[in-house]
């Protein structure tokens, strides 16, 4: 899927740049962009040509955060965000 990978920083400055996302696997192919001058990242997110947000894993940087559903206390589970890569730390 074709759209725009943004990027934006605690200053305000957004990063848009061309991206694909890679449906099955969850990956994101963007464009690089100088951000040698930029300070602390708030958040990434993959945004497809008709408006929807995909949150980008702040681990590792290159993957869409899906939702799973996690054991929780006992017998009961609630829904967390995990990185689409399986090896990544952000499981």
């Amino acid at each position: 899927m074709k759209g725009t990978f943004v990027s934006v920083w605690d200053d305000g400055t957004e990063i848009r740049t061309p991206a694909i996302l890679d449906e099955t696997s969850g990956s994101v192919d963007a464009e690089t962009a100088d951000v040698e001058n930029l300070d602390i990242l708030e958040r990434e997110y993959f945004e497809s040509s008709d408006g929807e947000e995909y949150e980008i894993c702040p681990e590792c940087h290159e993957y869409i955060l899906k939702t799973v559903m996690k054991d929780g206390i006992g017998s009961t589970l609630y829904e967390a965000l995990v990185c689409s890569n399986p090896d990544c730390e952000n499981q």
